[in-house]
């Protein structure tokens, strides 16, 4: 099992139960293994029987609630959660996949505050659980105390992006339009345009082959901030000459980004500068009505996008900015009745965008029949 010979260990576990049977461990770790496999029905059937048995140390019952909890059936999977908590309200990971589920309750998302506390009480270094504690308040609208969690992250990690991200909810909240100008500056943008190399004339020729790539590409599925749409999983690691020449033009474009940046040093920005670093990318492609919803990029430092094929609503740039980007606001659960300064910009063919992963983003929704193509990418610090 922890070699990943899933298939070997299964049958190894049933064995087992065939000579032991209603063994609460061996069912326990057979419901992760349905889990590990795909099958999140085998796996709760499992974990139940597990919990039945008498598994006692709580993880069975723990396992169960995050699974609950992952396949929508939230209610059951925070009552396990909450058992776990009282049971052992020394189980920081208990509470802590708690608090994950409340947050997601409007309504209790003052709980999620409390289960965040405690796990920093169990743990004062638990970044996670400090960036966590930090959304939960500015969604119970206390952003001064939000704001004191994300200097904290701050201050050990000065490049953290979720905590930047928050950190310009926060300051947005307490109405600090200064300090949002100076983190989220909008003009850190960067734009390009492919303008021919690598075997590729102009845009036109290079995006021909890339929406080809895109569409046939085997891990085109459902991504989660993509409504009516989908992503690839890594696509600028392909040997293709297309994906070949959008790399060294991403790269050049990149290194003109950081040699033009004119802001402080101290900004966090700035100050959270890799020394080396290498792109991670994926395509996207959009239908009729496709959008995505406000997100930042979690463990980069610059993101952007590369566009391959604009449907004639948007590469028109009509009034209506259908299919534009925005950049500025996040999600209304953090933002609540804010209006931060916010920039709407047009998508063109052949056209690069880069900005500071932490930067808020969205899409705006379009009504075509052609689908919306595009390519997103991550400048990945290297870690030592």
């Amino acid at each position: 099992h922890q070699q990943g010979r899933l298939a070997e260990a299964e049958s190894a576990y049933a064995g087992l139960l065939a000579h032991i049977p209603n063994h609460p461990e061996l069912l326990r770790l057979l419901g992760l293994l349905k889990y590990q496999s795909g099958d999140a029905d085998g796996a709760v059937s499992h974990l139940r029987s597990a919990v039945a048995a008498g598994a006692r140390d709580g993880r069975a019952l723990e396992a169960l609630g995050c699974i609950l909890g992952e396949t929508g059936r939230r209610d059951e999977a925070i009552d396990c959660l909450r058992q776990v908590a009282t049971a052992d309200p020394g189980r920081a990971s208990a509470l802590m996949n708690l608090g994950m589920l409340l947050i997601e309750e409007p309504e209790r998302q003052a709980e999620a505050v409390d289960a965040f506390r405690q796990v920093i009480a169990l743990d004062p270094d638990n970044r996670r659980a400090r960036e966590s504690l930090a959304r939960a308040l500015l969604c119970v609208r206390q952003p001064a105390e939000a704001l004191e969690e994300i200097d904290r992250v701050l201050e050990r990690s000065p490049g953290d992006v979720h905590a930047l991200a928050h950190k310009c909810a926060a300051l947005s909240l307490l109405g600090d339009t200064d300090a949002v100008h100076s983190l989220a500056d909008l003009g850190l943008l960067h734009f390009d345009n492919f303008a021919g190399g690598d075997g590729f004339v102009d845009a036109q020729a290079l995006n021909a082959r890339l929406a080809e790539h895109i569409l046939e590409h085997p891990t085109l599925g459902v991504e989660r901030t993509t409504s009516n749409g989908m992503d690839t999983g890594e696509i600028l690691r392909s040997v293709h000459p297309a994906i070949r020449a959008l790399v060294a033009f991403i790269t050049a474009s990149v290194r003109r980004m950081i040699d033009a940046l004119d802001i402080e040093p101290a900004h966090p920005f700035i100050a959270s500068r890799p020394d080396a670093w290498h792109l991670s990318g994926w395509g996207v492609r959009m239908w009729r009505g496709g959008f995505q919803i406000p997100h930042y990029h979690k463990d980069a430092w610059i993101s952007g996008v590369y566009y391959v094929h604009l449907p004639p609503s948007v590469r028109n740039g009509g009034g209506d900015e259908a299919g534009w980007i925005e950049f500025g606001r996040g999600p209304d659960d953090i933002y609540h009745d804010s209006v931060p300064e916010t920039r709407r910009i047009p998508p063109q063919e052949g056209r690069l965008i880069a900005f500071p992963s932490y930067f808020w983003h969205r899409t705006l929704p379009f009504d075509d029949a052609e689908d919306r193509l595009c390519i997103s990418f991550n400048v990945v610090p290297d870690r030592p």
